[in-house]
């Protein structure tokens, strides 16, 4: 089966092209995440919201605000945005045919007429439906190898006013995680009672397997240290709001967080010894915003 028609429209080459060939057909050939068969529109949104950035962001959000999702991978939480409110309009981008491929047909089988999925890569997006209220990038510039370009470049689409998300492999917060990878090695295959995604009772083999093959045999990964890349954010011109976790209760998401001497190297140091059962295997968000008399870059 083909990609929808609009998934197959694509952003000018990549100047990367070797390095994100590699990637990218890393996810044709295991799109993560998968979707269960047949599943219904119900069973996403309800999935989604026991998720609670996911239930943050969808509270803060407007539900007529205009959204990207810059490498949505199979399009899971550009669906469950664009399913909660009728009125946004999202907008999904990634570099698989795979992935695209699969969010295509759930967005077919769920009837969502307000999400369009487009072909490109963070290097060189295709920008003609933006700016954007809200432009997330989350798990995909640590995929990169200048993930300080690919920042730069998905950050042009904000619009004044607007929110970037930016989710990284923190470097303290993922050493639970590489530690984990090092020893899965050694045995030559996984440990499920280490991890704490393998070890749920409640997800199939496939599911189960594309997140074995994403977070433990993926080409291409770097970690970033969270000062880092709140430093990029700045050089980009945003002003800092928060970052998750911990999470921001509903609406708050968007409410700038008060910073305090020493919490940025206590949170890291937090992230890290929880790292053994942390899900989402040390991603950490940061939320940061344009201002609205800084017009977005060309």
């Amino acid at each position: 089966m083909n990609p929808a028609p609009d998934a197959r429209r694509s952003a000018p080459r990549s100047t990367r092209p070797a390095e994100h060939a590699e990637v990218s057909a890393f996810y044709d050939a295991c799109a993560f995440p998968g979707y269960a068969p047949s599943e219904a529109p119900e069973a996403l949104l309800a999935r989604a919201r026991r998720a609670a950035f996911l239930r943050d962001l969808d509270a803060a959000l407007p539900v007529d605000a205009r959204v990207l999702d810059a490498g949505c991978g199979t399009g899971q939480v550009a669906a469950f945005l664009a399913l909660s409110s009728a009125s946004r309009r999202v907008t999904g981008v990634d570099g698989s045919d795979g992935a695209l491929r699969a969010a295509s047909d759930f967005r077919a089988r769920a009837g969502i007429h307000n999400l369009s999925l487009v072909r490109g890569d963070l290097f060189a997006l295709p920008l003609a439906q933006g700016p954007f209220d809200l432009v997330m990038c989350r798990g995909v510039i640590h995929h990169t190898n200048d993930p300080r370009g690919a920042l730069a470049s998905v950050a042009r689409a904000v619009a004044p006013g607007g929110y970037f998300i930016v989710g990284i492999y923190e470097l303290w917060a993922r050493i639970p995680h590489r530690l984990r990878r090092v020893l899965f090695r050694l045995r030559g295959g996984p440990i499920n009672a280490l991890d704490p995604v393998l070890r749920r009772d409640d997800l199939g083999p496939d599911k189960k397997r594309a997140w074995y093959e994403d977070q433990y045999r993926h080409p291409l990964e770097v970690s970033l240290a969270f000062p880092e890349v709140e430093q990029w954010l700045h050089e980009e011109g945003f002003e800092w709001v928060r970052s998750v976790p911990p999470t921001a209760a509903g609406a708050r998401l968007f409410e700038p967080e008060r910073r305090r001497p020493g919490r940025a190297w206590a949170r890291r140091l937090g992230w890290m010894f929880s790292g053994w059962n942390n899900p989402d295997a040390g991603l950490v968000c940061l939320v940061a915003r344009r201002p609205k008399d800084q017009p977005a870059r060309d």
